[in-house]
């Protein structure tokens, strides 16, 4: 009989196909063959709101036993009031004081950390919220060999891993944001049995800022790619081979989106010879209509995993403008699909995947995001292939389910 462990994830279902919730469900099926995996998550479909989506209670995904929980109203006001304090909180104690600016620093840092800041507010408030969910952990610890949580940031990881931190395997997917600050997580981090890395860049991090994790076992995994499903359909007629850049994820101002747009449109006022080029953007959409306004920008919402690979093997390059990423599934795709990537040199997890593969291309600012469009354009097809196959290489060597499943096998039954 296997042993039964439980994945505890804030989304999970077959329409979330980014990020920390489809890593989830990739490991979850793997680690299937050799656990009775349940995973423990929300009703909620969407991040913003994490309104009430599928029904409580069981379904069965893939033959994975998924048990759902519903989440509380959020408080959208109290929530932008709270993130006010945590963007201040963040960039007034993290600047560095000097002779000139030590008065105002001072006087800004005292202002607003005698504001009335309570943490477990801020991850109720954040969302999801779902007391049910904490307390079916707690109550049923015993019926499971260790616990898996995703995601250093909400409530389920933080609250969750209290009611069973000697079976606990935390995946924080952390990366350099205002929230990672807090002093709230410093309790998470000391808190696993075992912690699970993306990247080694992640653990440094993470490490850095809280170094009381360096006293806690842990693994540099990440995700695997060398059983990766590359079927693809035809191209929409709307769209020429080559002939568009893509940027695939959550089309929001923290991914560095609007900041794209504005490059993306200046390169096309700067090179009137690629009139024809566009911008797809393939994702759900919350950015205001006057920035992606315009015939070169296309908007194609949420696609399937099919119409994806369709849109990705067929542009000029993917673009990564994130200034944060623990791993940045869709970049490892495109690698593997040898697809150029073009990523912001700023986030240090995109970056590393550039300098290592040695591939691609990276920008900070208007200048360079333009150059490396440019760059793409011009590439003979010789190049193309040769960097295609670099990229390609890059992720199969690094990124093997058989490495990761052992490392998993290894930390879950070390509890």
């Amino acid at each position: 009989m296997k042993d039964k462990i439980a994945i505890v994830v804030q989304r999970y279902g077959l329409e979330i196909n980014g990020g920390a919730e489809l890593h989830a469900r990739l490991l979850a099926e793997k680690l299937s063959a050799i656990y009775d995996v349940e995973i423990i998550t929300t009703c909620a479909v969407e991040y913003e709101f994490w309104d009430n989506h599928y029904p409580e209670g069981i379904e069965i995904i893939n033959n994975i036993k998924v048990r759902r929980f519903k989440t509380s109203k959020k408080d959208l006001k109290r929530f932008n009031q709270l993130s006010k304090i945590v963007r201040n909180l963040y960039k007034y104690n993290n600047r560095k004081l000097n002779i000139l600016n030590f008065p105002y620093l001072l006087y800004k840092r005292i202002k607003y950390n005698k504001k009335t800041f309570n943490f477990n507010e801020w991850l109720e408030t954040q969302g999801p919220f779902s007391i049910d969910l904490i307390h079916f952990i707690k109550a049923k610890k015993g019926d499971y060999k260790a616990f898996i949580f995703f995601t250093y940031l909400y409530h389920p990881t933080n609250f969750g891993i209290k009611e069973v931190a000697e079976k606990s395997i935390l995946i924080p997917t952390a990366h350099d944001e205002p929230q990672f600050y807090l002093d709230g997580y410093a309790l998470l981090f000391s808190s696993p049995k075992f912690i699970v890395y993306n990247t080694q860049t992640e653990k440094d991090f993470v490490e850095k800022v809280y170094p009381q994790a360096k006293n806690t076992k842990s693994e540099i995994a990440g995700i695997g790619f060398d059983d990766y499903d590359a079927t693809v359909s035809k191209l929409p007629e709307y769209l020429s081979p080559k002939k568009y850049f893509i940027y695939i994820g959550r089309i929001v101002e923290d991914k560095g989106c609007v900041m794209m747009i504005e490059y993306f449109k200046n390169f096309k006022k700067l090179h009137p010879e690629y009139q024809d080029i566009k911008l797809v953007l393939v994702g759900n959409n919350s950015l205001d209509k006057k920035f992606t306004e315009g015939d070169d920008i296309i908007l194609a919402g949420f696609v399937d995993h099919i119409l994806k690979n369709t849109l990705l093997t067929n542009a000029a390059a993917l673009i990564m403008p994130s200034f944060y990423e623990s791993l940045s599934l869709i970049t490892l795709e495109s690698m593997l699909l040898k697809i150029p990537v073009i990523v912001n040199r700023k986030c240090d997890v995109l970056y590393s995947h550039i300098k290592k593969s040695e591939t691609g291309k990276s920008f900070t600012n208007s200048t360079e995001f333009s150059q490396a469009l440019t760059f793409y354009m011009k590439q003979t097809q010789d190049d193309i292939i040769l960097e295609g196959d670099k990229a390609k290489d890059y992720v199969l060597k690094n990124y093997s389910w058989n490495t990761i499943i052992t490392k998993f096998n290894s930390a879950i039954k070390s509890m």
